[in-house]
């Protein structure tokens, strides 16, 4: 029997997530007048170093109000989605699949700031911003001696523009499926016929996000995908929208901070069925805003690998190691 994603929960799961994650809401005043950088207060006549709880200095001086002209800036105005399992970073999960058995899910890739025309905050930038990404997300069978069995390639050129509370973004996108190497020579082993049951899934699509935060640590977001290029298995639309809980402070040393996410997307080509990851785990967060985490990871739905977008769902739980830099 066909198992189906329930998402008539999620509406639930979302608003109970961010109840869970924001009970500091009542307790705070969500943008304080006082200069944040990184989420530690900075008053009149006190440096950052001085006020850094033991973590190493974050920058000789405070993020200024004043807009300039920066080539390769500190920090990212519209940072990838924590759960988002195709976004572009450096990413590992062990998963343990119903059906699947033991699988490697590996992301190798990130996203570089080239240009801003904004604040100097590395944490909570505002202005203008020109991005630049890419990744391979590969997918290898643990229980067939790592085997690989598909690879999904990414490329973006995503502009964005930043408040304190509102973050837009657009830009173009080009994502193609591939069939592992070792995976067509175990189907030609198997008298599969041509083309091995292969998905021919490639799309150049624009890419519509908008995201609202809060609180500082806290972001709700949403996003929509119109490809204008297809490949034969492809179809126009996707859809994604999740929220996040994530401590921009560092922590203070070598203590770093707890996190949650949950991520859902929409495809058109399953007639808008879809996925649902949730992460939670600890993270570090350093001074150029790169952010390291562990923790659990559990995904279920369609696959995540575009090369299986028709014939598999997943249901997985795993443990899982991502670098945003």
């Amino acid at each position: 029997m066909r198992r189906i994603v329930p998402f008539r929960i999620f509406p639930f799961a979302f608003v109970l997530f961010v109840g869970v994650s924001c009970p500091v809401l009542g307790k705070t005043t969500l943008w304080p007048e006082e200069q944040t950088f990184l989420g530690q207060s900075i008053g009149s006549g006190t440096s950052a170093s001085s006020r850094s709880n033991g973590y190493p200095p974050l920058v000789l001086e405070p993020p200024s109000t004043t807009w300039n002209w920066q080539l390769f800036p500190d920090g990212k105005m519209y940072p990838a989605y924590l759960a988002g399992a195709n976004e572009s970073r450096l990413g590992s999960v062990w998963n343990k699949d119903d059906d699947l058995g033991w699988i490697w899910d590996i992301t190798l890739g990130g996203q570089m700031p080239l240009l801003r025309y904004g604040t100097r905050n590395s944490a909570l930038p505002e202005g203008f911003q020109l991005d630049l990404e890419g990744s391979v997300h590969l997918r290898l069978d643990i229980d067939r001696a790592r085997d690989m069995d598909a690879s999904d390639y990414h490329f973006g050129i995503p502009i964005s523009f930043a408040t304190k509370q509102w973050q837009f973004k657009t830009g173009y996108y080009h994502v193609s499926s591939h069939l592992g190497d070792e995976r067509i020579l175990r189907l030609q082993q198997e008298e599969r016929p041509f083309p091995y049951g292969r998905t021919n899934y490639v799309r150049e699509a624009w890419i519509f996000g908008v995201a609202f935060r809060p609180h500082q640590d806290v972001r709700l977001y949403a996003e929509a995908d119109l490809a204008f290029w297809l490949g034969e298995d492809t179809k126009p639309w996707q859809f994604q929208f999740g929220a996040e809980y994530s401590p921009i402070a560092p922590g203070g040393g070598w203590g770093g901070r707890p996190f949650a996410a949950i991520h859902t997307r929409l495809v058109q080509e399953r007639n808008y069925d879809g996925n649902l990851c949730v992460q939670c785990g600890w993270q570090w967060r350093g001074p150029r805003n790169q952010v390291l985490r562990i923790g659990l990871q559990y995904f279920t739905g369609i696959s995540e690998q575009y090369e299986y977008l028709y014939t598999k769902r997943e249901n997985k739980l795993g443990l899982g190691l991502w670098l945003d830099f």
